[in-house]
């Protein structure tokens, strides 16, 4: 018996206690009705005491969007787990009542889209392992439908170029899953605000020059893209 028992325990000490990071990334957009900005962030402090008093074993993040069509925004996602442990939400019910209460009456749900990682074709993963930067260069690309394949091995050249890169920051991509018209993509640079650039400033078309084949899948398979600036809110944010 005891036997049987060591060898128990040896295989549990051999198994990881955590796998590592997942894969989902769920992300919500709200538009701040006029001049509630600041009774919106009131109620959404409210809101994430809310979380830590139900011991919420899931991070959120919160962050503000500073250009674009969307500046003014609030984003707020969990990021890094799988996507069963949104199966198990803590207390759905009270969540949302919480939520209308504190926080509803100050914005407009403008969207929630989910992606999975694109762990192969990123360089970093900042944000899975809890590290967020102070900003984030945020990229959406719309991809013409039956042209992803076509997408993601530009982006397989595209890491390869990155790895050439020593001041290169992380760039992670997501794939969208639901949420959201087909195909998208989204990349997220990691910044330390404006001095960032300096160091780096290359965008994926540049980090493909040379590569004619690469040029070509990413020319004839991207319809659109965007980029805008997401400054993260610590004080809004709840990490784990």
């Amino acid at each position: 018996m005891s036997r049987r028992f060591a060898c128990l325990l040896a295989l549990c000490l051999a198994w990881p206690a955590h796998a590592g990071p997942g894969q989902a990334a769920h992300f919500y957009l709200y538009r701040m009705q006029p001049g509630a900005a600041e009774s919106f962030e009131q109620g959404y402090r409210h809101h994430l005491e809310w979380h830590r008093a139900q011991r919420d074993p899931l991070s959120w993040y919160g962050w503000t969007i500073e250009d674009g069509e969307r500046s003014g925004w609030f984003v707020d996602a969990s990021v890094g787990e799988s996507f069963a442990a949104f199966d198990h939400r803590v207390n759905v019910a009270g969540d949302g009542a919480d939520f209308r209460a504190n926080v509803a009456p100050y914005a407009t749900p403008m969207g929630q889209p989910t992606y999975v990682l694109l762990r192969e074709a990123s360089t970093g993963t900042p944000l899975e392992n809890r590290k967020p930067s102070a900003t984030m260069q945020v990229t959406h690309v719309h991809v013409q439908l039956g042209m992803e394949a076509r997408f993601e091995r530009a982006l397989a050249a595209m890491h390869q170029a990155l790895q050439k890169e020593p001041d290169a920051p992380a760039h992670t991509w997501y794939r969208l899953v639901t949420g959201g018209d087909s195909a998208q993509y989204m990349l997220l640079v990691a910044r330390d605000g404006w001095a960032g650039y300096d160091r780096f400033e290359r965008s994926p078309g540049a980090l493909l020059a040379g590569d004619e084949a690469a040029q070509r899948d990413m020319a004839e398979s991207v319809q659109t893209a965007t980029t805008e600036t997401w400054r993260y809110r610590a004080e809004l944010s709840a990490l784990h």
